[in-house]
């Protein structure tokens, strides 16, 4: 009797440290987390290829944009931006981004995530980019971007290390 339950008992140790041994399962995807990163990924490609309609299609009619600098916080609309998209230009303005976190909230929804600009293949500066949208009749649409802007102590995006 005592050489069953020990037996058992190891047994079933066993498999306790087998399965905490385990991958933890992944969440399962949230479509309203990837409708909003493709939004923020549609203003992006529109920077990439010059777009000026892609871009302005993922701002909402109400949207602003803004920097965050040492001591101060300035916003603007987004026509500046969509215009700078829309300007003829030398090389390609990439923007890429990567280490978002997403949070949803009905028709509310925040993205935080890492960033650095190329001018071509040369690095130009990086920081974080803050997006609110809102998801109206529209779809997701951006109503706020706030930046960072940095060129010293900088992150890059996954390959593209100097």
């Amino acid at each position: 009797m005592k050489t069953s339950v020990v037996a058992t008992l190891a047994a079933n140790t066993a498999l306790l440290l087998a399965a905490a041994c385990q991958e933890p399962e992944p969440p399962a995807p949230d479509p309203e987390k990837e409708a909003v990163v493709a939004v923020v990924q549609q203003l992006f490609e529109a920077m990439r290829t010059s777009d000026s309609t892609l871009a302005a299609s993922a701002f909402h009619p109400a949207a602003r944009v803004g920097r965050a600098g040492e001591g101060r916080l300035s916003f603007a609309s987004p026509q500046g931006l969509i215009q700078m998209i829309a300007g003829p230009k030398e090389e390609v303005y990439d923007e890429p981004i990567w280490d978002w976190v997403v949070n949803v909230d009905g028709n509310l929804a925040q993205m935080w995530t890492k960033y650095a600009f190329y001018t071509g293949d040369t690095f130009s500066h990086c920081g974080s980019d803050a997006f609110e949208l809102y998801k109206g009749r529209n779809g997701w649409q951006i109503t706020q971007l706030v930046d960072t802007r940095r060129t010293e102590d900088c992150w890059y995006p996954p390959g593209r290390e100097p």
